[in-house]
């Protein structure tokens, strides 16, 4: 992919962000900086009660990007319900990890703002379509996110990505994007990571891509 692709294509996630990610203000600082039409707003671990204080006083930010997401805290959540009751307020996508908040009733409040991400080979539920489809058929109105690089760490071919678009693409609503290692631990985002990914994200070209790690220079 051109760099004026991968410019004009992907949003940020701030947690790909290294040293601005556990300040919300100059995350979304560097993201307008950096022009991105799309933003998530990765609060994963545990960092909800500091999202609030910037939704409350600093949400002004936000204004210009085309779209935002919440990525729901997983690591130090606490109560499922309480964090859905704490982003219900608010009027964003809320990207819910199956695994943690899959069997919660809370999550229907959030009705169409609802969307649940497949997961990596590190998890033990939420991975093929069998699991998201248990979990969405109890939220009906909720959408799917499709990680590529999580669907790498469960299958090296990627089918199981066409499987899964073959299956809730109508409910497709966003896609992450990152390098990863088989682990599931995320890195860089290099060129041979798109290009291996190409195949999925042509598929995915109406919804917005996030960036869960940072473009590598050899994409830039």
């Amino acid at each position: 992919m051109a760099a004026a692709v991968a410019v004009g294509r992907f949003g940020i996630a701030t947690g790909s962000y290294v040293a601005e990610r556990d300040d919300w203000a100059r995350a979304i600082g560097r993201a307008r900086a950096e022009s991105w039409r799309w933003v998530e707003l990765t609060a994963m671990r545990g960092r909800l009660a500091t999202l609030v204080d910037f939704l409350t006083n600093g949400d002004d930010l936000l204004v210009g990007f085309e779209r935002v997401s919440v990525h729901a805290p997983v690591a130090n959540a606490g109560d499922p319900a309480a964090v859905v009751e704490t982003l219900e307020p608010y009027p964003f996508d809320v990207v819910l990890h199956p695994d943690v908040y899959g069997e919660e009733p809370a999550c229907a409040r959030l009705g169409v703002r609802a969307v649940f991400e497949n997961m990596d080979v590190a998890k033990g539920f939420g991975r093929g379509a069998d699991d998201l489809g248990t979990v969405l058929a109890a939220f009906p109105d909720a959408g799917f996110c499709l990680d590529v690089a999580h669907v790498w760490t469960n299958d090296r071919t990627l089918a199981l990505g066409h499987e899964l678009l073959d299956v809730f693409g109508d409910r497709l609503r966003q896609v992450h994007v990152s390098g990863i290692e088989p682990d599931g631990t995320h890195r860089t985002t290099t060129a041979a990571d798109l290009a291996l990914y190409e195949p999925l994200l042509a598929r995915c070209e109406h919804v917005p891509w996030l960036l869960e790690a940072e473009l590598g220079d050899d994409v830039r």
